[in-house]
């Protein structure tokens, strides 16, 4: 793998580097940002959907708030994930982009804006031009 300059990650992403499940392209993103090689660009719409997502039920938590709020304090402490948000020039990408949902729209804003890769597994964004996906 080439030398990691950072990435951006998606709330699939999140989700699945938590539960241990993320394929190994993806999982080496996280690896390399762990060992100092880039960091991690979580955009904060990511974190508010993953909550969202949390708290409605549609994953499969016990004490979804618990759960939220320890993540939140993880995003917080650990020094390789940056929570980010949209960079100043992000704006403009985000008004030329015809991505249709609001949160797609402005991860994959913040991806080119940082010109980073995007890990996701969403299809949906390998129609960006421009921009690099990392899954598997």
């Amino acid at each position: 793998m080439a030398a990691l300059t950072g990435a951006v990650i998606d709330t699939v992403a999140l989700v699945r580097h938590l539960d241990d499940s993320l394929p190994k392209p993806a999982e080496a993103i996280f690896r390399a940002a762990e060992s100092g090689r880039g960091p991690l660009y979580l955009p904060e719409i990511v974190l508010g959907e993953f909550a969202y997502l949390a708290l409605r039920g549609r994953l499969k938590l016990a004490h979804p708030r618990a759960v939220v709020e320890e993540v939140v304090d993880q995003v917080r402490a650990a020094g390789y994930i940056q929570l980010s948000p949209l960079p100043a020039p992000g704006w403009s990408i985000f008004l030329d982009l015809d991505v249709p949902e609001l949160h797609d729209r402005l991860i994959a804003s913040d991806a080119l804006a940082r010109d980073l890769p995007l890990v996701s597994n969403d299809r949906e964004f390998a129609k960006v031009p421009g921009l690099r996906l990392i899954w598997d």
